[in-house]
This record gives C-alpha cells, sequence and structure tokens, in this order.
C-alpha cells in the first residue's frame, strides 16, 4: 500500500539533516519577486542554469525538511500568472526587441516555475490549490494536462502506452509529437470516464480559447501573440522533462499487469539547482512511489537511475539525440534494453 511504498523511499535515501535548508527552494523564489523570475529566464536562455546545473550543482542528498507553507507556494504561483498576463496586456506598447524577450523569458518562467508549481499544487487537496494550477495551465492552453497527468499518467507511467513515458528508441523531437497527441486524448477520455455532462478535458481546452478571445478584444492581436509564444515554450519545457524523466524505462508485463513502479522506473537527479529551481521534482522516483507527498517530503532514492546532470543540462542533452543516446544508454537499467513489449509469466 501507500505507507509500504513511502517506507521504501525512505529507507532508500538518506535522512534529513537540516530544516533550514529545507525551505529554501520556495523562500528564494517567493521572495524574489517577478524581475528576478523574468532575470532567471534570460539567464536560462543563454546557458547559465545548464552551466550552474554542472559546475555548482552535483551533489547527493540534499537533506528534505519541514512541509513548506501553501502561502508561498500559492503567492509564487500568483506572481507568475501576473507577470506572464501582465506583461501580454502590454505587448502592443513593446519594441520588437523587448516583445520576443519578454515572451521567451515568460515562457521560460511559465514553464520552468509555473508548470512545476502547477504540477504541484495540482497534486494537492484544497481546492485553491487546484484552482491556481488550472489558472496556470489554462492560460498556456495546456488545461488537460492536469487531468492526463493525475489519472493517467501517475497509473501508467513506464508503460507502452503511457504518452508521457518516452521509449528508448525515440529522440526527443520524435517523442514530442505522440506525447501532445496522446496527453490531449487520454485526458478527453479520462473524463468521459467520470460522471456529469461536462467533459472537463474540452472544459479546460473551451476556457483556453476564450482567455485568448478576451486577450485579442482587450489588447488586440499583438497581445495573442505574445501568449502564444509564451505557450509555445513552456509545452516545449514540459514536454522535454516528461521526457527525460522516463526515458528508456519500461516496466515488465507479468499475466497481462505492469509490474508494481519502482524506482528502477524513474530517472532521478542529485543536483541542488535543479532542486531549487523546480520545488524538489528532480526527486520524481519519491513522487511517483507516493503521489501525495508534497514536494519538501519528498527524498532522494539512490536505487533509481541517476541523471548526470540537472534539468537544465539534460534539457539541452536531449536536443542533440545522437549525445543523448551515447551519454544515457549505459546508465540504463540492465533489463531496460529489452523490446518495448515484455512479457514475464508467472
Amino acid at each position: 500500500g501507500p505507507a509500504q511504498r513511502l517506507a521504501e523511499a525512505r529507507r532508500l535515501s538518506p535522512a534529513p539533516q537540516s530544516h533550514r535548508r529545507a525551505s529554501a527552494p520556495q523562500g528564494r523564489l517567493a521572495s524574489g519577486g517577478h524581475w528576478r523570475l523574468l532575470r532567471g529566464g534570460r539567464r536560462a536562455g543563454k546557458g547559465h542554469t545548464p552551466c550552474q546545473d554542472n559546475v555548482e550543482g552535483r551533489h547527493v542528498g540534499l537533506p528534505s525538511g519541514e512541509e513548506p507553507a501553501a502561502e508561498r507556494l500559492r503567492s509564487v504561483m500568483l506572481m507568475v500568472l501576473i507577470v506572464c498576463i501582465g506583461f501580454a496586456l502590454h505587448a502592443p506598447q513593446m519594441t520588437s526587441g523587448s516583445f520576443w524577450l519578454l515572451a521567451l523569458s515568460c515562457g521560460y518562467v511559465a514553464g520552468g516555475i509555473g508548470i512545476v508549481l502547477a504540477h504541484e499544487l495540482g497534486h494537492r487537496r484544497p481546492l485553491i490549490d487546484r484552482t491556481l494550477a488550472r489558472a496556470l495551465l489554462c492560460w498556456i492552453g495546456f488545461g488537460h494536462y492536469a487531468i492526463e497527468h493525475n489519472r493517467g499518467h501517475h497509473r501508467a507511467a513506464a508503460t507502452f502506452p503511457d504518452p508521457a513515458s518516452a521509449r528508448q528508441e525515440e529522440s526527443l523531437w520524435r517523442f514530442m509529437p505522440r506525447y501532445f497527441a496522446g496527453v490531449f486524448i487520454h485526458a478527453v477520455r479520462l473524463s468521459k470516464q467520470k460522471p456529469g455532462r461536462i467533459n472537463e478535458a474540452l472544459a479546460l481546452t473551451a476556457i483556453s480559447v476564450l482567455l485568448a478571445l478576451m486577450l485579442a478584444l482587450i489588447a488586440g492581436v499583438e497581445a495573442v501573440g505574445f501568449a502564444l509564444i509564451t505557450a509555445w515554450i513552456a509545452q516545449t519545457l514540459v514536454a522535454t522533462v516528461d521526457y527525460v524523466e522516463h526515458w528508456g524505462l519500461q516496466r515488465a508485463v507479468i499475466d497481462g499487469k505492469p509490474e508494481r513502479i519502482g524506482p528502477q522506473h524513474i530517472w532521478d537527479c542529485a543536483n541542488r539547482i535543479s532542486d531549487a529551481l523546480l520545488f524538489n521534482l528532480p526527486r520524481h522516483s519519491a513522487h511517483h512511489i507516493e503521489p501525495s507527498l508534497d514536494c519538501n517530503a519528498l527524498r532522494r532514492v539512490t536505487e533509481s537511475p541517476q541523471m548526470p546532470t540537472g534539468y537544465a543540462g539534460m534539457s539541452l542533452l536531449s536536443a542533440v539525440w545522437p549525445l543523448y543516446r551515447h551519454v544515457m544508454t549505459p546508465r540504463l537499467p540492465s533489463n531496460a534494453s529489452a523490446p518495448d513489449h515484455i512479457a514475464v509469466h508467472a
């Protein structure tokens, strides 16, 4: 059960050593203001964050600590929404250079911080958290992600049908079309399974369209163009993150059912820069073993296959398929090179 899986995750990872450092992922961003968010997006676009990942970020066992105050995460999410919407509304007054710089930066902030927060808040029970998560996702035209991720991906991760689990022979660019189509189709199907007349996935998509129309009426087509660039960058980032988190890892099928998901089916990343920027998302194995855990309760699971660098570095590496395959294939578990459909009969 969940308690056994949580106990296993704790056994496999180092025990926390400090509570002060544990709240850093939330505190650093919550106190920085929107200009710090945009400066971070611009620096990451220039490659500074991947370098920091590799030079400064390598570590094992960054201590987990107390559960972060929910208000901090909500305030950061509100900050991301206000920044992205505010700049979109002012897009008609921008010069061409400012338009592209700010649109790309907002895309990085919405994808690198906003969607990560939407992922965290979307797993929580309070209505305000789930509403904020959907608000951000609807702004970037990806509202259906919340449905497919929570009800689909967490059940089907590391299986052949899962659209968010990259197969060993797939490059990032082959994975993306299957990912975006699959996430939407699966979300619509999952929504149909719930009682009620409204299909939630289609309703969230309709909200995104309505937001675009309102933006066009209020601020013109330039604002819509700004929002579309933001959405494109953000969705590309989340697809890339899903790609590197599950690439090449498949669960065995035993008597027609996939085996229980374990540490060997999810890539982990021991990098303090990525932990701080992504609210401990790199501790992804513990998240799949017990999805109900808040981000600061996640621990390092050392039995998982390990990424060689932080998430920013992995994103750049994944863009070059021959290099990615050369670096990552030797890190796969010994049984990961088996065919896509693994049949084991008890």
